[in-house]
C-alpha cells in the first residue's frame, strides 16, 4: 500500500518539484527563451505599433481604402505572430521541463499547430465568458479546468477539442491543486514587474516552464493512476 504522503502526490501535484523542474528547465535554456521573449516583444510591439500609425491615419478625413487593408492585413498580423510566439513558448517549456536542451529553431517545430490554437482560443474565451455570464462560478471552474489544454495540444498534437476536453477530465478532479499552482505562477509573473516591466523577459518563460512541469506531473500522476 502507498503511504498518505505517497497518495497525495499520486493523486495531487507536488508543488515543490514542479517548481524545481520547472527552474532547471528554465536554466538549462535561459538564453534561448529569454533571447526568444525578448525578439517575440520586439516583433509584436513593431507590428501593434505600426497598426497604431494605421489607425490614426484612418481617424483622418479623406479616401481611407488603402489605409483600411493595411489595418486588416495588420490586425490579422498580429494574430499570426501572437499564435506563433504562443506555440514557440509552450514548444519550449515542454521542451525545457522535459530536461531537453534545445536550439532557438526548434522552438517552431510545432508552428502547424496554429489554427488549433486559434479554435481553442476562441472556444475557450467563449465558453469561460459565458460561464461568467452564468452566475461566475462556470467561468471560473472552466478558467483553471482549461488552463492546461494549450500545453496538451502542443504535447499530444490533438485537435483542439479534444485537448480542451482532456485538460478538464485531467484537472477536474485536482481543481484546486491546479487552481494554487496558477496562483503561484502568476506570483513568479509578478516579480518581472519589479525591474520596471524587464524582468518578465526571464521570469515569462520561467513561469511558463512551470506551468509545462505542471501540465507533466499531472498528466503522469492520471496516467499511473494510483498503485496499491
Amino acid at each position: 500500500m502507498l503511504s498518505d504522503r505517497q497518495n497525495k502526490r499520486a493523486s495531487g501535484l507536488d508543488y515543490g518539484a514542479i517548481v524545481q523542474t520547472g527552474w532547471r528547465g528554465f536554466c538549462r535554456n535561459a538564453l534561448v527563451l529569454v533571447g526568444f521573449a525578448i525578439l517575440y516583444t520586439i516583433v509584436s510591439g513593431g507590428v501593434s505599433f505600426a497598426a497604431s500609425a494605421v489607425a490614426l491615419k484612418l481617424a483622418e478625413p479623406g479616401p481611407k481604402a488603402i489605409q483600411g487593408v493595411a489595418y486588416g492585413l495588420l490586425l490579422l498580423l498580429q494574430v499570426v505572430v501572437h499564435l506563433v510566439g504562443s506555440v514557440a513558448l509552450l514548444n519550449g517549456a515542454l521542451m525545457a521541463a522535459k530536461g531537453q536542451t534545445f536550439q532557438f529553431g526548434q522552438l517552431f517545430r510545432e508552428t502547424k499547430q496554429l489554427f488549433n490554437l486559434l479554435g481553442l482560443h476562441v472556444f475557450a474565451a467563449i465558453a469561460i465568458l459565458l460561464g461568467l455570464l452564468a452566475f461566475g462560478l462556470p467561468g471560473i471552474y472552466l478558467s483553471v479546468a482549461y488552463w492546461f489544454s494549450a500545453f496538451l495540444l502542443v504535447d499530444q498534437r490533438v485537435s483542439f477539442l479534444d485537448a480542451l476536453a482532456g485538460a478538464r477530465a485531467m484537472v477536474t478532479p485536482h481543481w484546486f491543486d491546479v487552481a494554487v499552482l496558477l496562483l503561484v505562477i502568476v506570483a513568479i509573473s509578478a516579480v518581472g514587474f519589479l525591474a520596471l516591466g524587464v524582468g518578465l523577459f526571464a521570469t515569462g518563460p520561467l513561469a511558463v516552464c512551470i506551468g509545462a512541469a505542471g501540465y507533466l506531473q499531472l498528466a503522469a500522476n492520471v496516467n499511473e493512476g494510483p498503485k496499491g
